[in-house]
């Protein structure tokens, strides 16, 4: 009797595991949690003889239940805890596991090994466009500043893991050709690469965290107040001045503190860290000056919009994503779309700006190479034909 009830108890169980994700399917009666990262689920397809035929309408019909079976972004989670709990097994694109818990994006560390080095001939080509561009606007009094964002591999080269480390001598990186024939050129330079690995040993608050890529909401701010001396120094203006009136703290990443851990879908955290949220007040009294600036350049930029520095600091500024798209203030809390860049009238907004902000992180750099790039862009209007004018 007591074997018969284990076996009914078994087959009941089994029922369950395959009936539910089916009425789950049809019935949605439990919300799943939204899986992050970039996820495309296969669309539904109506049945055609041609497709029948051709058999394109099993595959997509396939892939689509396969894609919309009940529970499957629960199903997800567990199977991505199960493989970085046993094995440290990562299923997010680019993610690696390091030492000690932090977190790596691939692109970062070949970037620090050298491995995509554009060669220091490009470089210099490179760097003697920009600085004409700098010359340029300088003759029509703006200011240019190119800016390295920092690099987590730089940060914490230690923590790097094995699988992403060169097995051979370590080759020059973009980014130190970068910054030397900078310097040669007169270039208008912050290295807030350097200045991060400068402060690693004596900064209070987290400015890098284990689970991110980016800098942290605190050391984008620390990053801000320098720039925003830095372009006081050039222009001999006085700017907004910001002071820190409370720190509040919280184990809870906001925006992208933790950008890489939130991809990776696990059912629990990877780690826990303490984060610094400022209540900041910038301080705009007579003689202040809110330049009009636009800021050109990659993600790094976005937490400067997020903590309010650019708002507080900059007027009537614009954000040129990847020379993409064009973000403003309504873009930050979702209320417009940010605009193409296409067709967008780009040379009127920078012709009445007070400075032009670049800011990449170092990885980034080997894009500058691209035609479509907004190094050839501007170098182009300026000096049409390559005259140098």
């Amino acid at each position: 009797m007591e074997s018969r009830t284990i076996k009914n108890g078994l087959f009941f169980l089994l029922f369950l595991v395959i009936i539910l994700p089916f009425l789950q399917h049809c019935f949605g009666f439990i919300e799943s949690g939204k899986l992050n990262g970039y996820i495309v689920s296969t669309p539904d397809v109506n049945f055609s003889y041609a497709k029948w035929w051709d058999g394109s309408y099993q595959k997509q019909k396939s892939d689509f239940v396969n894609d919309s079976v009940g529970f499957r972004r629960d199903l997800v989670r567990l199977t991505d805890q199960i493989s970085f709990s046993l094995f440290k097994d990562i299923h997010a694109p680019d993610v690696y596991a390091g030492k000690d818990g932090q977190l790596f994006s691939k692109v970062h560390t070949d970037e620090y090994f050298g491995r995509d080095h554009i060669g220091i001939d490009t470089v210099r080509t490179i760097l003697i466009k920009l600085k004409k561009i700098q010359d340029t606007l300088e003759r029509l009094g703006k200011t240019m500043v190119f800016a390295y964002a920092p690099s987590k591999a730089y940060y914490v080269p230690d923590k790097i893991p094995d699988c992403l480390r060169s097995t051979g001598q370590v080759k020059t990186s973009n980014y130190h050709s970068f910054k030397r024939l900078g310097d040669s050129l007169q270039l208008n330079q912050l290295d807030f690469n350097a200045y991060f690995m400068a402060m690693k040993d004596t900064v209070k608050n987290l400015i890098f965290s284990k689970q991110g890529t980016h800098w942290t909401n605190y050391g984008a701010l620390l990053a801000g107040d320098s720039l925003t001396k830095y372009i006081e120094r050039a222009r001999n203006i006085s700017m907004p001045e910001l002071t820190i009136e409370e720190m509040k703290y919280s184990t809870t990443a906001r925006n992208d503190d933790a950008d890489l851990s939130r991809i990776l879908n696990l059912i629990f955290p990877i780690g826990v860290e303490t984060y610094s949220y400022p209540r900041c007040n910038y301080t705009l009294k007579g003689g202040k000056n809110k330049p009009k600036t636009i800021y050109l350049g990659d993600s790094f930029i976005l937490m400067l919009l997020y903590n309010n520095y650019v708002s507080n600091t900059s007027s009537d500024w614009e954000f040129w994503f990847y020379f993409k798209d064009v973000w403003n203030e309504d873009c930050i809390w979702g209320r417009q779309q940010p605009k193409s860049m296409a067709g967008y009238d780009w040379q009127k907004s920078l012709s009445s700006a007070d400075c032009l902000v670049v800011l990449f992180t170092p990885y980034n750099l080997a894009k500058f190479v691209k035609k479509d790039f907004f190094l050839d862009e501007i170098y182009s209007y300026f000096y049409p034909n390559g005259k140098n004018g």
